[in-house]
């Protein structure tokens, strides 16, 4: 039997054909891989109020590729030379990134002890493998020297990855409460929901007069949408009270609120295909 000129025909080509249909699927990985490439580290937008002399720790968060490109190696805050960062490059893993932490520590407890007048953070100095340091925009984190006055005992406190969370607290000798709000409200909106129940009565009206062995309860909820500039924002709020003692102080109170950031795939995807550019 001859052999059939079609199939020689097709042989010849067929080796071509699928070297071609490799080289081009090389191509397009290679391209992909590329483009899903953070030019530089990203640092989040921190919108915090921080307490050094209550031990108030500095974190911030940022992401940079997985392999390629520069490295995270060292932070400095200008505004706070005292400050030493301890650099986490790797919490949090994705395809082709990391979210990494970078964590504030006071050379010397005695450091963060001393009081100053308040100051805003809003840049850093960051620290490469390759290249020289930049300044970088990191939100609004401010920090306030502050002796904290209280006549409010935890009595519980709780927190969920849903948003939502609860503050308990006791109070230990008759107060009335004149004022509840929280930090960052004008930025927050309608992502932070905030309820109150004070004297057995939920939401009650302002001002209350609470006795010693009342309960005061705080629930709050978060809710970002995935979807929004906010999905890239990191938030220390804290609830703020004011309140006046029968001997006739007046008290500016606070109390932390837990938040959690959670970063999808696909919301650091957004970034990545956004140049880095936050929102």
């Amino acid at each position: 039997m001859h052999p059939n000129p079609k199939l020689r025909l097709n042989g010849k080509w067929l080796w071509p054909a699928l070297t071609l249909l490799i080289a081009t699927s090389w191509v397009g990985n290679l391209w992909y891989y590329e483009a899903m490439q953070l030019e530089k580290p990203v640092f989040l937008k921190h919108y915090m109020i921080l307490y050094p002399n209550l031990n108030d720790g500095f974190e911030l968060t940022y992401a940079e590729n997985k392999s390629k490109g520069k490295k995270v190696t060292g932070i400095r805050i200008e505004e706070l030379p005292e400050l030493l960062f301890r650099i986490d490059p790797h919490p949090d893993t994705y395809t082709h990134q990391v979210l990494g932490k970078a964590y504030g520590e006071w050379r010397t407890e005695a450091a963060a002890q001393v009081e100053r007048a308040p100051i805003t953070v809003k840049e850093a100095t960051v620290y490469y493998n390759d290249g020289p340091p930049e300044k970088v925009p990191i939100g609004e984190i401010r920090v306030v020297w502050d002796r904290q006055q209280s006549v409010l005992v935890m009595s519980s406190t709780s927190g969920s990855t849903n948003g939502n969370g609860q503050y308990s607290v006791n109070v230990t000798q008759p107060i009335t409460l004149e004022q509840v709000d929280y930090s960052f409200s004008d930025r927050l909106g309608k992502m932070f929901e905030l309820t109150m129940e004070g004297g057995g009565e939920p939401g009650p009206q302002l001002p209350l007069r609470m006795t010693a062995g009342d309960l005061l309860t705080f629930d709050y909820q978060w809710t970002v949408p995935d979807e929004s500039p906010a999905a890239y924002e990191i938030y220390r709020t804290r609830i703020l009270m004011t309140y006046k003692t029968e001997d006739g102080r007046t008290i500016h109170d606070r109390l932390p609120v837990n938040f959690n950031l959670y970063l999808s795939e696909k919301q650091m995807k957004r970034l990545v295909r956004a140049g880095g550019e936050l929102p």
